[in-house]
């Protein structure tokens, strides 16, 4: 099977894209706008495991608005070379919704696989420092992930297994679950 091989110039332009398409959602809705994508490493970005993981995420974060009574004012996604983007504009408190947004990456099995931004209705990104919490973990070890990407402590093969193991790991639970 055909897999597309994303090159460095098509990702920077995707991610100039996505400011973009925030900034236009931001400017149309005056409300806070999560914007979601998925942190597969290396140039294969749409593939069969990201798609189901990004499908996944997506459900997940729209039934958390609804368990939280957050409705969105807007909501698209897409399906791209570059890999599945989501944008959801909600009408609530943007650190609040950053917290629920950092509860699903930090709780969800899949939620590690998963990037949740949330930009306040002036344009400007929430981070998790602004709320006291320390940045996100790296995949295979405890070390923070910024670090272990910018250095490439882990090789590509090592990372894509250990994805390949945690959606395979979510799957299955999922089938038993099903079927209970």
């Amino acid at each position: 099977m055909y897999s597309y091989e994303v090159t460095l110039e098509e990702m920077l332009q995707a991610r100039e894209n996505r400011a973009d398409k925030q900034r236009q959602l931001i400017s149309r809705y005056a409300v806070p706008l999560i914007s979601m994508t998925i942190n597969i490493p290396g140039p294969q970005k749409s593939s069969p495991t990201s798609k189901y993981v990004f499908q996944e995420g997506y459900r997940i974060l729209t039934s958390q608005l609804a368990v939280n009574q957050m409705t969105p004012l807007h909501s698209e996604a897409y399906d791209l070379q570059t890999g599945p983007e989501a944008y959801v504009a909600v009408q609530a408190d943007s650190r609040i919704l950053k917290k629920l947004v950092i509860a699903i990456e930090d709780g969800h099995p899949l939620g590690r696989l998963l990037d949740l931004d949330v930009i306040g209705p002036h344009g400007r990104a929430i981070s998790r420092d602004e709320l006291g919490l320390g940045g996100r973990k790296c995949l295979m070890c405890s070390q923070a992930a910024h670090g272990c990407g910018r250095s490439r402590a882990h090789a590509l093969p090592e990372l894509l297994e250990a994805i390949k193991a945690l959606v395979d790991s979510y799957t299955r639970n999922q089938q038993v679950v099903k079927r209970a």
